[in-house]
């Protein structure tokens, strides 16, 4: 979509179906994105670089695009996209966004390409740490509502726990990690591991896994990527959305279609691994790389561990169950919800998201879930929209 986009109008302020349901100022959006002044982001990932994201925020911000947007994102706040949207940059401003669109909380993750969370060395270390002091005091300024949560470079167990319970003590409401590769050569259910997960379940704070941090944020060799960018190598895979309307996922045929493979392959191995089993009040969080996955692997996965039974190896619930007690994750709009909980059961898994401010979530989220919600039992939609989140909004007042 070309930049003059950012700034098309919708209908309103609010968009008729988002006050249909009812839900004003209790939902909870588990996905939604905090931007950063080029400059500003420049600074924060330093010689890690922000990709093809800084190229584009350093060409648009301050455009005339950009300020004929901006001047119209109160007037239509799902509508403008961007760093132009509302509340992009300011927490104040993103307040009042939430307030306008019926947010009670939201999570926010970042900008950037990701390169600094699945990187290695101290290049990327360091940029994770500027970026947690920036999360932290952003989300401090938003009043806890608008949760900017930090990262976590996971590639030395050692530095990683350090670096955890720096961000933990200064008041980090959510951990984004990588799962392009296997943190620190080894599974995520690797005991070397178990320090990191006990401190994030006695803190109550949620793990989290987005769509950037399998690697499909970037086209560069050098970031790892899981499945591996080889297999794109093809032209009619390799094409990707014109555009990137506010610096988003350069994603085309192939990256939509795998970008769940490495978060799946991450949970897979932290349920039938233990961890769960090992730390029973940790929530997982899997952000924007669709839900359709979830209930074959549940499946999958269950009828592994009847085989495994046979053998003597036994779990305390079916591997479904840890998903349902441990695991929330976003459907994207376009995923057939009833059908997913008509076939697969997990009604507690799938958690509202509106993507917030990038275009992929819609000039109306609410609705277009809604269309779903509306055709399932009616208790389901208060727990779609807020009570299966929660377990990813400690303390929330």
């Amino acid at each position: 979509m070309a930049k003059t986009d950012l700034g098309r109008r919708s209908t309103g302020r609010i968009t008729p179906t988002a006050t249909k349901s009812g839900l004003e100022g209790r939902l909870l959006d588990c996905d939604a994105h905090l931007y950063m002044e080029p400059e500003v982001m420049a600074e924060i990932v330093g010689p890690v670089g922000g990709g093809f994201v800084l190229d584009f925020l350093r060409g648009y911000h301050g455009s005339p695009e950009d300020m004929a947007a901006r001047a119209q994102n109160r007037e239509d706040v799902w509508g403008v996209k961007g760093i132009s949207a509302l509340g992009a940059l300011d927490p104040a401003d993103r307040l009042t966004a939430m307030d306008m669109t019926g947010i009670r909380a939201q999570l926010l993750f970042p900008n950037t390409a990701l390169m600094e969370l699945r990187g290695e060395g101290q290049a990327a270390r360091d940029a994770c740490r500027r970026y947690n002091d920036y999360a932290v005091d952003w989300t401090r300024r938003a009043a806890g509502r608008a949760r900017a949560v930090c990262q976590i470079n996971m590639s030395d167990v050692d530095l990683a726990i350090a670096e955890l319970d720096r961000v933990l003590a200064m008041g980090a409401q959510g951990i984004l990690m990588g799962c392009a590769q296997p943190p620190a050569g080894v599974s995520p259910a690797n005991t070397l591991w178990d320090p990191f997960w006990a401190r994030l379940e006695a803190a109550g704070v949620p793990a989290l896994l987005h769509i950037g941090s399998g690697g499909v944020m970037t086209t560069t060799a050098e970031d790892p990527m899981l499945p591996p960018r080889g297999f794109a190598n093809a032209d009619t895979l390799r094409k990707a959305f014109e555009g990137r309307p506010g610096g988003e996922e350069a994603i085309g045929p192939y990256y939509v279609l795998v970008c769940h493979m490495a978060p799946e392959v991450w949970v897979m191995t932290m349920v039938m691994g233990g961890v769960f089993e090992r730390f029973p009040r940790l929530a997982l969080g899997i952000i924007e790389v669709g839900a359709s996955w979830v209930g074959p692997m549940c499946e999958r996965m269950d009828a592994h561990a009847d085989l495994m039974a046979k053998v003597g190896f036994t779990f305390s619930m079916k591997p479904s169950e840890f998903v349902r007690r441990n695991v929330r994750v976003t459907p994207f709009w376009s995923e057939d919800l009833c059908t997913m909980v008509d076939r697969y059961g997990l009604s507690e898994v799938y958690v509202f998201n509106s993507d917030f401010p990038h275009i992929e979530g819609s000039r109306d989220p609410v609705g277009k879930f809604r269309k779903w919600t509306d055709r399932m039992d009616p208790a389901y939609e208060p727990q779609f929209y807020c009570e299966n989140a929660e377990l990813l909004f400690p303390g929330l007042q």
